[in-house]
This record gives structure tokens, C-alpha cells and sequence, in this order.
């Protein structure tokens, strides 16, 4: 009977040791340097420099070859341990840009990543590096944006198509005057107080964001499509159009008068 109880009480004793070492691998790993994380499975990248801190918490600059004008900004963020038990990479995040300042999650999966609650602005001298327009001096304010967007994986059994899987929240943008060159010249168009919805949509077997243009009286000024291939649809109705002094088109105002197909951040360039 000693003997038993002798090896009972060593069994225990085994697993809590087993257990402390698991322990002292994570915590070892979330106290890895973040910079040489990102030069080993992202060497030479040549959007985000200067990285501290470790994958616990850390930060890094980032930059976008957007335009003559790079568009530069920080991250700063804070690991999520209990997003493991949903089998995902998570953590809170702050982006901020000049003026621009946004705060979410951004989850991370084996075949998706997703962004939750996104909430904050994106201020004038940052759409302007992204466009090479004339924008009034007004903010887009980014309420509770949450995406969801699947990579693909190819099965025979299971096979999953890449492209959004979940879109919710709004975009508001109070408007303004807009001038874009197109031919040499400049148009003119006084944008109307507005709002972004963001859904999905199934089309041609293709899962895809929808952005819904809205004025505020509910009235349809528009469409965006994002698939999964980067590429972006635009769609502008009449009614929009109609804020134009230059334009003489004659239609219902709910109709699409102008289509344009073009790849997403089309201006985006390498170093």
C-alpha cells in the first residue's frame, strides 16, 4: 500500500512540472523581440519599419507607397491570450496617421483574418494621399466596422472560396466640394452629407463587400463592391451625379450612370 500511494503522489507532481514548462515556452515566446519575428517570416518587408517591443505588446512604423508623398503612420498593439481558445491570433490595435486615428481588433486565423469594432477617423491629409484630389477639410468617421474575410482553402471534401464572409458597421462623411482631374481638366462635384453601410453579397459565386452610398434621407447615391481578388467595382447613380454643375445627364435618379471596374489601392507601388 506505500508503494501505491508513493507513485500516486509522483504522477501529479509530473503534470504540474509538464505544466510549468508549457507556461515558460509561451510566456518566452510572447517576450520575443517583435523585430526579429517580422525579419524572419517577413524579411525585407518594406512597409513596416522600426518595430519594438515584443509580440505581448509593441509597436512599429509603417509606410505606404501611396502616392509622391509616402503615407506613414504607427501601430501600436496588445496581444489577446484568450483568443488562442478560439484558435486565433488576436489583438487590440491603435492606428494612427497625422491626424487619423483608429482603434479595433484584428484577429488572425489559419483561412481568414477579420477586423472588429474598428472605430475612429481617417482625416482629409490622409485621403489625400491615397487620391490625388481636391477634398474639402472634413474627416470620415469610422463607426464599429467589423470584417471578416476568408484566404481559401482547396479540398475535395471542403473547399471554401476566398472573399468577405461578414461586413457590418458605417462609414460617415459629412462632404463637401471635390475636384478630380480627369483629361487634363478638373471637374467640380459637391458632395452631399453622407454614409457608407457595409454588408456582403454573393455574386457570381464570388463573396463580396458591399459598401451602400446613402444621402441622408436615406436616398441611394451609389455602390462599391470589393471581391476577393483586390478588385473594386464603383457604381454612381444619377442622383449623385446631379451635384455636378457640369453634368446634363437626363435619368431616373436611382440609376447607375457611372461604372467603373479598378484594382484596389490601384496606386500602391514596391520599393
Amino acid at each position: 500500500m506505500a508503494q501505491v500511494s508513493a507513485s500516486s503522489h509522483k504522477r501529479p507532481r509530473k503534470l504540474w512540472w509538464l505544466f510549468g514548462f508549457i507556461l515558460f515556452a509561451l510566456f518566452a515566446l510572447l517576450q520575443m523581440p517583435a523585430s526579429w519575428l517580422l525579419e524572419k517570416y517577413a524579411p525585407n518587408n518594406p512597409y513596416v519599419q522600426h518595430v519594438s517591443g515584443n509580440l505581448w505588446q509593441g509597436s512599429a512604423i509603417w509606410q505606404l507607397p501611396l502616392s509622391a508623398k509616402p503615407l506613414t503612420g504607427a501601430a501600436n498593439w496588445s496581444w489577446q491570450p484568450w483568443q488562442l481558445f478560439l484558435g486565433k491570433l488576436g489583438a487590440e490595435v491603435d492606428i494612427t496617421t497625422e491626424q487619423t486615428r483608429l482603434n479595433g481588433q484584428i484577429k488572425l486565423g489559419t483561412s481568414a483574418w477579420q477586423i472588429d469594432d474598428m472605430s475612429g477617423k481617417i482625416a482629409p491629409e490622409t485621403l489625400a494621399s491615397v487620391v490625388d484630389w481636391q477634398l474639402p477639410n472634413t474627416p470620415i468617421q469610422v463607426n464599429a466596422v467589423s470584417l471578416k474575410r476568408q484566404t481559401g482553402s482547396d479540398s475535395d471534401s471542403n473547399k471554401k472560396s476566398s472573399g468577405f464572409s461578414e461586413a457590418e458597421g458605417q462609414l460617415t462623411w459629412v462632404g463637401g466640394e471635390v475636384g478630380y482631374p480627369s483629361g487634363g481638366k478638373v471637374f467640380y462635384i459637391t458632395m452631399p452629407a453622407m454614409r457608407a453601410e457595409l454588408s456582403t453579397e454573393q455574386k457570381n459565386d464570388k463573396n463580396l463587400l458591399h459598401v451602400n452610398l446613402l444621402n441622408n434621407q436615406d436616398k441611394r447615391l451609389g455602390d462599391l463592391y470589393v471581391d476577393g481578388d483586390n478588385m473594386l467595382d464603383v457604381s454612381l447613380t444619377q442622383r449623385l451625379l446631379e451635384n455636378m454643375p457640369e453634368y446634363k445627364g437626363q435619368a431616373p435618379q436611382d440609376t447607375p450612370v457611372v461604372s467603373v471596374r479598378q484594382p484596389l489601392l490601384a496606386g500602391l507601388g514596391t520599393r
